[in-house]
């Protein structure tokens, strides 16, 4: 099996790049798998169904116009914009998946401060709609 450093990641939120700011990040897709298992199953049976994903990431701060932080604050009350998930680094390819979701809502956002440490954040959104994975 090969592997892959967690080296290259892209990733633009509403066609802003924010990976330079980037310490770690993560996608979580929850498939909802109702049981339907009826009286002469002799197991549960499930069926899949909707689903939700989440994105997140942490780093450090940067308060410059333009910057991570404007474009996290200004997805504060916001329906949702495109975000473009590639952890590669690659263009779309047999081996270099890209997530795209096209409408994500701000979950979370918070900013934390240390005397003499950079300044810090992490942020979470919450899909709206269709993700899509693309390898070519």
């Amino acid at each position: 099996m090969a592997k892959r450093a967690s080296r290259d990641l892209n990733w633009a939120i509403n066609a802003v790049a924010i990976e330079n700011f980037l310490e770690s990040s993560s996608q979580e897709v929850t498939q909802e798998a109702p049981v339907v298992t009826g009286y002469a199953d002799t197991g549960p049976r499930r069926l899949a169904a909707n689903y939700d994903v989440k994105y997140s990431g942490e780093g450090n701060n940067d308060f410059a116009a333009s910057q991570l932080d404007a474009t996290i604050f200004a997805l504060v009350g916001s329906a949702g914009v495109a975000s473009a998930f590639d952890p590669t680094g690659a263009a779309a390819g047999a081996n270099d998946p890209n997530y795209d979701m096209t409408s994500g809502g701000l979950e979370t956002y918070s900013i934390r401060t240390a005397i003499g440490q950079p300044g810090k954040f992490s942020f979470g959104l919450a899909g709206n709609a269709a993700l899509s994975r693309a390898v070519a």
